[in-house]
């Protein structure tokens, strides 16, 4: 008995060792997709593959390919195939079957009652329609070449893309990911030539790793063609039969809660009375209640609309720039710099102020903004301190945002539940469940007297001492307002000079409307690079943060069978 349980030991061992040798025995010599963009917003792929399958006999491969996209959103997309052709050792017709599941598309090539060994090269030509991704300033493909889920290694991936028109390095974006899936290193050659764009890897792939490519093209080169928003089993009648079933099952769930929201926006959501009216004009801004000092722009902006928004950080840059720590430059139109003018460590600067210059400045003294594309997580937690600073000086008892997180997490869940009518009084509700101080209600009703002040179309404005002085003060705040304009206009026929901060393009006279204008794209600029980019589908664009092998469509894996 114990001889036959070693042998049966050893002989499980040797089987495992075999098994092991004959998978690591084989090998992708060369991964080839040949991507063609059609105008009508269809793409034609060929893959090429050139398998060895070493020593071993096989029947031939399999390939699945995934068909539907996830957006960041969460909202699921569907890619239509067809027209699939294989055939092996370049012209010989292969059999394959097609199964399609509710995710992907798999092929099983060969025949069951014939063996190969050795290399063997397989081409499967599709067409995918909703491929491309559609963006306000570009189109663009963004494909996983041979995908992450291969059980065996890819010696050399490579790619070939066509596009119906002439490519140039001046009107093309190129990027391309190697690794296992989210990798964003770019182990990668790429190059545009005789009006195509080629990819080639420079380092083998390991099993599991993948190739994405990603080209950026003009507009209204080809036809929109979106991918087709994929329904889940919840959003069918069935799903939301089951549902109902279970909202019948979850009463207090569904009753008690929307009505256990209201009542608590009711007694502990609203602001308390101002004590502070709101007047026709002032000409300062609010007080902290803390140590007594002017609310900087971000501050007044975030008292106003309880949230911290783009247009507060904008204020902010500007109010820095006129306090001397930056300058603005547009180099040539609408190209601008931020320039670090001082050291601004230790300098009593607020927490979120100098983490938003750090942004800017922490490994050097100047940024080109067009050449920014990763501000959008560091401006988030810029965000996080301004919503900390408020709290902290007595605006808020509590942070405005994790108010509202709570109950749009509960609007997520009740949505997840098929619970709408708690969805939206979380939603809605939650919005405006973030309360004020007494302090804070006061410096809000301030604030507004403000801004009445700087969208006045009033001018009398000569009685000021320094009308220079008033005009760039105040002008960060009529930013947060979102007043900047009207107020520049107040200003146009008094005698204005530059501000030394900013440099804008040309030389012509000074005028405060024009400035605004021209400051204002600098802004955008600025919130361009702080936002990402989005398609009009809702995917992230393949450039900059948002690239990363294993993204876009296609991919997949296979192996031998």
């Amino acid at each position: 008995m114990k001889k036959l349980f070693i042998f049966l030991l050893l002989f499980f061992i040797s089987s495992t060792l075999v098994l092991v040798h004959a998978q690591t025995n084989e090998e992708i010599k060369a991964f080839d997709d040949q991507i063609t963009v059609n105008k009508d917003g269809t793409v034609d792929i060929k893959e090429t593959i050139t398998y060895d399958f070493g020593e071993q006999s096989r029947h031939g491969i399999y390939r699945y390919i995934p068909t539907i996209k996830t957006n960041q959103d969460g909202k699921v997309f569907k890619l239509n195939f067809g027209n699939f052709i294989v055939t092996k050792n370049i012209s010989t017709a292969e059999p394959f079957k097609i199964t399609e599941t509710e995710k992907q598309i798999e092929l099983k090539i060969g025949s069951a009652d014939k063996l190969i060994t050795g290399v063997n090269t397989y081409t499967i030509s599709y067409v995918v329609s909703g491929a491309l991704a559609y963006f306000s300033d570009h189109d663009e493909i963004y494909w996983n070449i041979n995908g992450d889920q291969w059980t065996v290694p890819v010696a050399e991936a490579t790619s070939t893309i066509s596009i119906p028109y002439v490519i140039s390095e001046n009107n093309t974006k190129l990027a391309c990911y190697t690794g296992t899936y989210g990798s964003t290193e770019q182990l990668c050659d790429k190059e545009i030539k005789n009006n195509q764009i080629f990819f080639k890897s420079t380092n083998p792939l390991t099993a599991g790793s993948g190739m994405s490519v990603v080209v950026s093209f003009p507009k209204e080169i080809v036809a929109v063609l979106e991918p087709k928003p994929y329904v889940a089993f919840s959003e069918t009648l069935l799903g939301k039969l089951v549902g109902l079933f279970l909202g019948l099952l979850a009463f207090s769930w569904y009753f008690l809660l929307p009505l256990i929201i209201v009542v608590i926006w009711a007694v502990k959501g609203r602001d308390p009375k101002a004590t502070t009216p709101v007047v026709r004009a002032w000409f300062d801004p609010p007080k902290s209640p803390k140590d007594g000092r002017f609310l900087t722009p971000g501050e007044v902006g975030t008292l106003g609309d309880e949230t911290v928004d783009l247009k507060d950080i904008s204020g902010t840059i500007i109010d820095l720039a006129r306090r001397g720590f930056l300058k603005i430059e547009e180099r040539s139109k609408g190209d601008f710099y931020f320039i670090k003018q001082k050291e601004y460590k230790n300098t009593g600067l607020l927490i979120y102020e100098e983490e938003l210059l750090d942004v800017f400045f922490s490994s050097k003294n100047e940024i080109h903004l067009k050449d920014q594309d990763n501000f959008y997580e560091k401006i988030e937690e810029v965000k996080k301190k301004l919503y900390g600073d408020v709290v902290s000086i007595g605006l808020f008892p509590t942070n405005p945002q994790s108010i509202r997180t709570i109950y749009y997490v509960i609007a997520g869940i009740a949505i997840f539940t098929g619970n709408i009518p708690l969805a939206i009084i979380s939603f809605l509700f939650g919005r405006a469940m973030p309360r004020k101080t007494q302090e804070g209600a006061d410096c809000a009703n301030v604030a507004k007297s403000l801004k009445n002040f700087l969208q006045s179309q009033e001018r009398q404005l000569e009685f000021q001492a320094n009308k220079q002085m008033m005009f760039e003060k105040l002008l960060p705040y009529a930013i947060v307002f979102g007043v900047e304009k009207i107020w520049a206009k107040r200003f146009v026929d008094l005698n204005m000079r530059n501000p030394s901060w900013y440099q804008g393009y040309g030389s012509s006279n000074f005028n405060t409307f024009i400035f605004v204008n021209s400051m204002n794209s600098s802004l955008k600029s600025f919130q361009t690079a702080a936002t990402p980019t989005r398609s009009s589908s809702g995917f992230s664009s393949g450039f900059g943060g948002g690239g990363f092998s294993g993204g876009g469509g296609g991919g997949g894996g296979g192996g031998s069978w």
